[in-house]
């Protein structure tokens, strides 16, 4: 019954870099467990295992939410597979995500996932769009530009980003 009461977290990769009491009951990914390289990261994510953090994969239908979310928001293409595998966990859970990274926390907010920024500010939420860095023309996917052959690119506000 301790349990019930215990707010769910899915822990980004970022979170077992940093030394940041975590509350409640913690979920990971596979994907995430493989990014934890350092010895320091490792002793973190023993630690975090010892109070009980659970590592479970997404289900399928999720990681297709967390993808029509990320393509209306503009984030599909930087977000990573282990970034995608969260936000579906955190999804089917009905968990915050524990990140810093601004692609999640903008698809997040876009799926009313609650976010817990590590270290960062929360990020603002925005739809991106992709203009051409030649002749500036708004397209709807990064590439090469079918009317000048230059770059396609995130943009905000007439911004590369």
């Amino acid at each position: 019954m301790e349990n019930e009461n215990r707010q769910r977290v899915v822990l980004d990769a970022s979170v077992f870099f940093v030394d940041l009491p975590i509350e409640g009951e913690c979920y990971t990914t596979p994907a995430v467990i493989a990014e934890v390289k350092t010895q320091a990261a490792q002793m973190r994510l023993a630690l975090l295992e010892e109070q009980g953090l659970r590592v479970h994969a997404p289900a399928h239908v999720e990681m297709a939410k967390v993808a029509e979310a990320a393509r209306k928001s503009g984030d599909l293409t930087v977000l990573s597979k282990t970034d995608t595998g969260i936000l579906a966990l955190a999804k089917e859970l009905g968990a915050s995500i524990m990140t810093d990274d601004f692609a999640i926390q903008n698809t997040a907010q876009r799926m009313d996932i609650t976010i817990i920024p590590i270290l960062q500010r929360k990020a603002k939420k925005r739809t991106w769009k992709y203009r051409c860095t030649g002749c500036g023309r708004f397209w709807s996917a990064p590439g090469e530009c079918q009317i000048c052959g230059a770059e396609i690119c995130r943009a905000v506000s007439g911004k590369k980003y």
